[in-house]
């Protein structure tokens, strides 16, 4: 996904990401996603774009693009190809030591959101739309996990 400085607007309930085109939309029609603000300071995707902004205009970084390279000297590079979100998220699994990290891509963000959605009781069309998977497609139940089999079970509370 190639995001430039313009595509993302702070706004008063969060920032409005414009999303241009995506396999979803081979037209390029684009959508705008609203993305809250967190409760957390360590999680608010506000602080985190505020940071990233600070970070760039320090560096004297004038180009549009958001989604760059940082060595391990901090300093700066060109835009990320396309599976270096893949490396990185896969790499910060295995420093977390999360389990079967090896296996992990930026992908499984996008699972992992749907399912924090619908732990969270946020209805299947609205996890849909933000997800921007069509309202109507089964797609979006097969990112939907489940957290624990016995809370997240069809039969619990129907008074059997």
């Amino acid at each position: 996904m190639a995001l430039n400085r313009e595509d993302v607007r702070e706004v008063a309930d969060g920032l409005e990401v414009v999303i241009r085109t995506s396999k979803t939309d081979k037209d390029s029609t684009g959508e705008t996603i609203a993305i809250p603000r967190g409760s957390h300071p360590l999680t608010d995707p506000v602080a985190a774009w505020r940071d990233w902004l600070h970070v760039l205009d320090q560096a004297g970084d004038a180009t549009p693009r958001l989604l760059r390279r940082v060595n391990r000297h901090g300093t700066i590079g060109p835009s990320l190809g396309a599976d270096a979100v893949n490396v990185i998220v896969r790499d910060l699994a295995v420093r977390a030591g999360v389990p079967s990290a090896d296996t992990i891509t930026a992908h499984s963000l996008r699972a992992g959101g749907a399912t924090v959605a619908s732990a969270a009781g946020v209805p299947v069309a609205i996890i849909a739309k933000h997800g921007r998977w069509a309202p109507t497609s089964p797609v979006v139940l097969r990112y939907i996990r489940a957290v624990d089999r016995w809370r997240d079970n069809a039969m619990r509370n129907v008074g059997l």
